[in-house]
């Protein structure tokens, strides 16, 4: 993603939790490394650990939608639905 310059046009990332955190410190240094040490992406927010995808609890994070990075709160909220209404 670094390579391709993807990293620079992103507003923040959400990095899933391993499964039983296996390696979560490995993964935290390898990806800091790459953002801030080798993209100078300092500002760019990330949130580590977070459960969702195969982690548990299971939890849903939809694709496309916008959603806040709170750093402050650590919280992350979504600000669209991830659904259409039934009509």
């Amino acid at each position: 993603m670094a390579a391709q310059g993807i990293l620079n046009v992103l507003k923040g990332i959400i990095i899933g939790k391993p499964q039983g955190e296996v390696y979560y410190e490995e993964y935290k240094t390898v990806i800091t490394q790459v953002i801030i040490s080798e993209e100078r992406l300092y500002d760019l927010p990330i949130f580590y650990n977070v459960n969702f995808d195969h982690a548990k609890p299971v939890t849903i994070i939809p694709y496309g939608i916008t959603v806040e990075l709170n750093c402050e709160t650590k919280t992350i909220t979504f600000l669209e639905s991830a659904t259409s209404p039934a009509y």
